[in-house]
């Protein structure tokens, strides 16, 4: 099993990649509003999902999907970054 530590470098690295991808080809995005809206992001994270559950169904296996939901883990990542990352509150 990897480590947490272990996962938030992969999502990191994703993130990084995103950036870079970004920066070689900004028409690569079509979205003209940057930072992206939440409603942006929201849909972004739910054609992943949709990419992650076909690669499951599809290819019945575990590493189309995983790479998907690396995808998804930076999505989220980005979008903490551009709107805020509010902690969680314990409620007791």
């Amino acid at each position: 099993m990897p480590s947490r530590v272990m996962v938030f470098e992969v999502i990191s690295q994703e993130r990084n990649y995103q950036e870079f991808i970004i920066e070689k080809d900004p028409n690569r995005c079509e979205q003209t509003e940057i930072p992206h809206s939440v409603g942006d992001y929201l849909t972004m994270l739910a054609t992943y999902l949709r990419k992650a559950q076909d690669a499951w169904t599809n290819h019945g296996g575990v590493q189309g999907s995983l790479h998907e939901i690396r995808k998804i883990g930076a999505i989220a990542v980005h979008c903490m970054e551009d709107h805020g990352a509010p902690p969680r509150i314990n409620e007791a």
